[in-house]
């Protein structure tokens, strides 16, 4: 079968190979790939940067779709035929006090596909049944299932929003980085009855715009403008801020506009040490709450949010490359010039 494959250190150490395709062992499915989406870790991946390892030869990708051609053993009520997707860390010691509450991202043992495991840039790709989810029946077309290609960084998002925080009707959140995950968040902050300020800069104008489309109250572009709009809002600061950017201006603005006793939620991932005044913390007596991946509850909030069509992505996935055309889909991802690029194996699928 054909793939991405990361073999080598360097950004010249990716290729698209033909691989052995793989057969499920005992609980494990065998999932012909519809769409497969880049993730930023994808980029670091390509780059060795970010802190990411891979065990190579690998094949790249842990965002993904598709439609199981075979299983091995007890799979639950998964069976050949269904549209799947599934938690990326889905292999881990299932002994641990995290692994019984679904925690796997944080079993010592995990591995994630695309890292540790053979990813799902491919034709095919294996995973335990107990880690994968069903799509729900509204997703009838293909350019609908292609969107749970998706679902994965949006229940990361779900994980943060819906799980690692409370967030109240009428609460005042502030998004920083109206990337896909920022926008992501801030779709989910509305979910949940909040007002909605997602902060950018002046380049990310284009990415500000659809974050109104897609339910954002407002949108600034400086740290001056996100102040004004805040103190206008509420005078003592947010409620939560949330920075999906990752940069230590990000940071360092969320802290500034947090009201006493708020909660800053940290999505963004910044891959190596930063300083950042903690001070503003301190002095407020604010909450600082990170967010890594996903949990088995993550995603069976994000699936219904999804099924239910309360939660529509299919904006976001605005550059669909063919499989052999990945460096396209990695270069508009490294770029930005794209919300979200998905890769399309070159095989066909009846509607």
């Amino acid at each position: 079968m054909e793939a991405v494959v990361k073999y080598a250190l360097g950004s010249t150490g990716v290729a698209y190979r033909d691989m052995p395709e793989p057969a499920p062992g005992e609980g494990e499915i065998k999932v012909k790939v519809l769409a497969a989406g880049i993730c930023g870790s994808d980029i670091h991946a390509l780059h060795d940067s970010g802190g990411r390892t891979v065990n190579m030869p690998c094949i790249l990708g842990h965002e993904f779709v598709g439609c199981v051609t075979a299983t091995a053993g007890d799979t639950g009520d998964i069976k050949t035929g269904d549209w799947v997707t599934a938690l990326p860390a889905c292999y881990s010691c299932g002994v641990c006090e995290y692994c019984q509450k679904g925690l796997v991202t944080l079993c010592r043992s995990r591995q994630s596909i695309g890292t540790h495991r053979q990813g799902a840039m491919a034709d095919y790709v294996v995973v335990p049944a107990k880690y994968a989810f069903k799509l729900p029946e509204r997703a009838a077309s293909l350019e609908d299932k292609k969107m749970y290609a998706l679902a994965e960084p949006f229940c990361c998002a779900v994980r943060g929003v819906y799980e690692r925080i409370d967030v109240k009707p009428g609460d005042l959140a502030v998004v920083s980085g109206p990337g896909p995950m920022g926008i992501m968040a801030a779709m989910l902050f509305k979910q949940r009855g909040a007002y909605v300020i997602v902060s950018g800069l002046p380049q990310d104008q284009m990415r500000l715009d659809l974050a109104i489309r897609m339910g954002a109250d407002e949108v600034v572009t400086s740290s001056e403008e996100l102040m004004n709009a805040v103190y206008r809002k509420n005078t003592f600061g947010a409620d939560i801020t949330c920075d999906i950017a990752a940069v230590v201006p990000s940071l360092d603005t969320c802290l500034s506009v947090l009201r006493p006793n708020g909660v800053h939620l940290q999505i963004g991932l910044f891959g190596k040490p930063v300083q950042a005044d903690l001070d503003k913390l301190f002095f407020r007596e604010t909450i600082f709450v990170s967010t890594n991946s996903t949990a088995v509850s993550s995603w069976k909030i994000g699936m219904e949010l999804l099924g239910s069509g309360a939660v529509d992505l299919k904006p976001l996935m605005d550059l669909q490359c063919k499989l052999s055309d990945w460096r396209t889909g990695f270069d508009a991802v490294i770029r930005k010039s794209s919300y979200k690029v998905v890769l399309i194996p070159e095989h066909d699928f009846d509607e």
